[in-house]
């Protein structure tokens, strides 16, 4: 198989952006993710303004990042096929080569309070309206209603496997692609230590030619100087090399 994408996700306002850009530079298949919610993601607040700036300053590179939605942003795009404005201007924002920045957004549709109305053609017109955007869904089985209405008009998009709604649990087991049509890829539980176990068994699961992607979250955290875990650039850059380094000796290169 081939990994497309070595996503760490929740890095925020405390991390330097110089070193999320050296990371980056460094492993073109790294991705970086900003967790979204109106809660810490409001215009003004520290982590939108960091953010900005971020994306700002990746106009003129090919750093991958990307964005999550959650919570009542997430609600607002299932129910309504509504992007607020201040998430809608940093997807619009653009490199000096015409791409995007942002260039996945995932829709946080399960784990939380996932109890909201999925209104699929509302989604399928965001994803029409962004066509230079990968758009991602969560994936267990009981959003497998959900997914097959969104399958049906006829949208790309691909499915993040996470059995335990991002909770970081590793799952008892790994599924191999649910939909032919949409690229499925994998989190729950990754950490720097497992990554490589965890690949072996992915890999057992695809077809050889198979391109995928990993994201890892909360073993990526360590405690700050109050004892809170925040994303750990550190941490972040063992987890990239050890996938990185399996890719050369296991995997394909396009």
């Amino acid at each position: 198989m081939n990994i497309e994408y070595i996503t760490c996700s929740d890095m925020r306002e405390h991390n330097d952006i110089d070193e999320i850009i050296d990371l980056g530079k460094k492993y073109p298949c790294a991705e970086f993710a900003i967790q979204a919610h109106p809660s810490k993601f409001s215009p003004s607040m520290p982590r939108y303004v960091w953010f900005d700036t971020l994306v700002h300053a990746l106009r003129v590179n090919k750093i991958k990042i990307a964005m999550h939605v959650n919570s009542e942003y997430r609600t607002e795009v299932c129910s309504y096929g509504v992007v607020p404005y201040h998430l809608r201007r940093l997807w619009e924002i653009r490199r000096i080569d015409g791409t995007p920045v942002i260039g996945r957004v995932q829709i946080n549709i399960n784990g939380g309070n996932d109890i909201f109305e999925f209104h699929a053609d509302k989604v399928a017109d965001i994803i029409r309206a962004y066509p230079d955007i990968k758009f991602i869904f969560q994936y267990t089985s009981a959003q497998h209603g959900r997914i097959s209405k969104l399958d049906k008009k006829h949208v790309p998009f691909a499915l993040l496997y996470d059995a335990s709604g991002g909770c970081g649990i590793s799952p008892d087991s790994w599924y191999g692609p649910v939909f032919p049509n949409h690229q499925m890829g994998y989190s729950g539980g990754l950490s720097p230590e497992n990554v490589v176990d965890n690949l072996n068994e992915i890999n057992e699961i695809l077809p050889a030619d198979y391109s995928t992607w990993i994201d890892a979250e909360g073993k990526l955290k360590s405690p700050d100087s109050n004892g809170k875990k925040v994303f750990d650039v550190a941490l972040a850059e063992k987890y990239i090399e050890r996938a990185y380094r399996w890719q050369i000796l296991n995997g394909y290169q396009r």
